[in-house]
């Protein structure tokens, strides 16, 4: 096999490991509850598929890598679900939290000031089980006071991470939303996902 073979092999395993992963391109559904209409996003995770309600009233889009929620009328307001790929298994020990909080800080908006870890937590929040950590801090920027958090959960091969930026006197309102929201956040099995295909066929043909 000649070198620019292997490399063609080589680019082309990686995008076949890449589109097995998690792709946070929403496909949208909506539903009544108590009168009220609610969105439902759905995603997939190679064979899986995830199900995730977004705060009411928000709207969004996605990219394979990135989900962008937006509050209403709400300014230099910033909400994002990633998806990053890990090559090995990050514990969340006592090296790995003060690697997260080195990139937490680090990747502040430019020009901060004044950075602040107001909150640190273990197992905040659990998706199906995987470990997660919080943190939240406050930083100025531009003279303004500003808050961030953001819940980081590793999964089997890749890392999720729900990240809140907001201006401090509307954070809390829009955390608590936003927080909350994330435990609608589930997988389905690939046989409930096979059922409800098959559910959706047999109800196309008899139309």
């Amino acid at each position: 096999m000649t070198l620019r073979s292997t490399i063609a092999f080589i680019i082309s395993i990686a995008a076949i490991s890449a589109r097995a992963g998690i792709d946070l391109t929403p496909a949208v559904s909506e539903y009544s509850a108590d009168g009220i209409k609610l969105q439902q996003l759905t995603f997939r995770d190679d064979k899986r598929r995830i199900e995730y309600e977004p705060p009411r009233g928000w709207t969004f889009e996605g990219s394979p890598s990135e989900l962008h929620l937006h509050p209403p009328k709400k300014n230099f307001t910033d909400a994002v679900v990633t998806v990053t790929p890990l090559e090995k298994s990050q514990p969340l020990d006592e090296n790995g939290i003060k690697k997260i909080e080195e990139q937490f800080t680090a990747v502040l908006p430019p020009g901060n000031q004044f950075v602040k870890i107001e909150n640190r937590a273990e197992n905040s929040v659990l998706l199906d089980g995987n470990p997660s950590f919080e943190i939240v801090a406050s930083y100025q920027l531009m003279g303004a006071k500003f808050m961030r958090s953001a819940i980081l959960v590793n999964l089997s091969g890749s890392q999720l991470m729900f990240r809140l930026s907001a201006p401090s006197g509307d954070f809390q309102a829009l955390y608590r939303d936003f927080r909350v929201s994330i435990f609608s956040w589930h997988w389905l099995a690939a046989e409930d996902t096979s059922a409800q295909t098959a559910a959706a066929a047999t109800s196309a043909s008899a139309h």
